[in-house]
């Protein structure tokens, strides 16, 4: 089961809650503050971006597999 950052519209608290896909859209998840099911998803923090360092292009993390480097690895085993 996946955790969602969820916001309720009745308390106005922020929850991380684990439950089933189809309880989410069917807007069936709790507020554990208060109980309402009037919840929607939280989008104030940012998903994780990896950066390469400096102007140097990505190498492959899977480059001894592949054996390219470089952001354009593609194919090769992986």
């Amino acid at each position: 089961m996946p955790f969602y950052d969820l916001y309720c519209n009745s308390c106005k608290k922020e929850s991380n809650v684990m439950a089933l896909m189809a309880d989410k859209e069917a807007r069936r998840i709790p507020c554990p503050e208060c109980g309402s099911t009037d919840m929607d998803t939280s989008y104030k923090s940012a998903p994780g971006v990896i950066k390469s360092k400096g102007d140097a292009p990505m190498s492959c993390p899977n480059r001894n597999v592949c054996g390219k480097s470089g952001g354009g690895c593609g194919g090769g085993g992986h």
